[in-house]
């Protein structure tokens, strides 16, 4: 397979450093560069997971971006004081024995990483800072329509069997897990033996959080083309109360599409994933 070529580079998200790789079209940048494209995985993903999407990209004329949220993959964990610690009152370097978080699934902390990563990929050389789009799978899809309404930088979205928001009849167990977060009484932000765990998937949500995250909410303030694609027997959230539900919004403000594929969550990345990817680069070309 025709490789793009590719280099590893770090950056920082609110001072945790991130691991990302750049991917490069074959050939001299365009005039005014390329267009570019950061793509944003799922639950417990990867960047090494996307790397064929990205090279498919990049081949295809965009320079891609992929990388590992704080805690996941060649990332840095979230570094936390310990309860005994000495109170912080006073700014500078200080030696102290801290936590490192690795593994949370927390909505917040991924969407400033992804921001981060687009302040990074739209300062990178050869990058068309006007053709910027984002492209995300799974819990990512919900990330990357999020972003979008968040940001202006993003000029079009492919958002890949996501999920765009949370359980509202889970809405008050989730707070009560924040407010003992908040005093002490239970340490749900680190992994535990599966607490708050969800099966098969890897890592500990951060359902406090996930709670008041609204992946809808940002989808009714997209004003750029989106495709949505989604697995007509989705297995992991009713497809109808989430990409569905996304689209029916975005539709009213935006160029936009909803299409199936015959199949479950998983089977899109094996079966369909070359017409995934062929639908996106067509959506991408068509738009930015």
């Amino acid at each position: 397979m025709t490789k793009a070529a590719r280099r590893a580079v770090d950056l920082y998200s609110e001072g945790t450093r991130l691991s990302a790789e750049i991917f490069t079209p074959p050939g001299e940048a365009p005039d005014g560069g390329w267009p570019a494209i950061l793509l944003c995985h799922g639950w417990g993903g990867l960047k090494d997971h996307l790397r064929r999407y990205a090279n498919k990209f990049a081949l295809a004329g965009f320079m891609c971006m992929t990388f590992d949220y704080r805690g996941w993959g060649e990332s840095d964990g979230r570094v936390i004081a310990t309860r005994d610690a000495p109170p912080l009152t006073e700014a500078g370097e200080q030696t102290m024995t801290v936590r490192v978080l690795r593994e949370i699934v927390d909505p917040v902390d991924q969407t400033t990483d992804i921001r981060n990563c687009l302040a990074y990929l739209w300062s990178e050389p050869g990058v068309d800072r006007e053709r910027i789009g984002i492209w995300g799978t799974s819990y990512g899809g919900g990330h990357a329509v999020f972003t979008a309404g968040h940001d202006d930088r993003i000029r079009a979205v492919v958002a890949q069997i996501g999920g765009f928001g949370f359980p509202p009849e889970h809405l008050d167990w989730a707070r009560g897990r924040a407010a003992d977060k908040a005093r002490g009484m239970l340490d749900t932000i680190v992994p535990q033996n599966g607490v708050d765990g969800i099966e098969g998937l890897k890592g500990t949500p951060d359902v406090g959080r996930m709670a008041t995250h609204s992946q809808l909410g940002a989808a009714a303030r997209i004003q750029v083309p989106t495709l949505i694609l989604d697995a007509e027997f989705e297995e992991l959230n009713n497809r109808l109360e989430h990409g569905w539900a996304a689209y029916m919004m975005i539709r009213q403000n935006a160029p936009a599409e909803y299409a199936t594929y015959p199949c479950k969550h998983y089977v899109v990345y094996d079966e369909y994933y070359d017409d995934s990817t062929d639908r996106a680069i067509a959506w991408f070309s068509k738009y930015l």
